[in-house]
């Protein structure tokens, strides 16, 4: 059951290098009455967040060149408090490996591959209200674009 908060039109950025996964989650999210914008790689995913507001990012960690851990980077720098979803395919040891580069080595809730759709709506609810506990700092879940 989707709250108020994600049926008001939440916008979400779904950035994952694989036309056919991203179309079928933005195709369903789209159905569960959120807004949906996509990137197939971390600099699209990256110029879409210094140029427009979304409110939660579902983030795909293995892409080819700018992946998600670059994402995250940026995030970490400048949107700390946008909530993130991360999907991936990668061995856990591998993402492991990797998330000790991030300037904070702490990753948001992790979905693998293959997505359950009916879970994954779950996780972008509980996001969006502000009910999963967080490490982030405290502003406001949807923060205006920055440079």
């Amino acid at each position: 059951m989707l709250t108020d908060v994600s049926q008001s039109q939440s916008r979400i950025l779904l950035c994952d290098d694989s036309p056919v996964e991203r179309r079928a989650l933005a195709h369903f999210l789209r159905g569960s009455g959120f807004a949906v914008d996509e990137a197939g790689d971390g600099d699209v995913a990256i110029a879409h967040l210094k140029e427009k507001t979304v409110d939660l990012i579902l983030l795909d960690l293995n892409m080819p060149g700018a992946d998600g851990f670059t994402v995250l980077t940026y995030l970490q720098q400048h949107r700390r408090a946008l909530p993130v979803i991360l999907l991936s395919g990668m061995p856990l040891n591998r993402i492991q490996h990797k998330m000790h580069n991030l300037p904070t080595p702490e990753l948001p809730p992790l979905l693998i591959k293959p997505i359950d759709p009916e879970q994954l709506l779950g996780l972008v609810d509980l996001q969006l209200s502000g009910e999963l506990p967080s490490t982030r700092d405290s502003d406001s879940a949807t923060l205006k674009p920055t440079e």
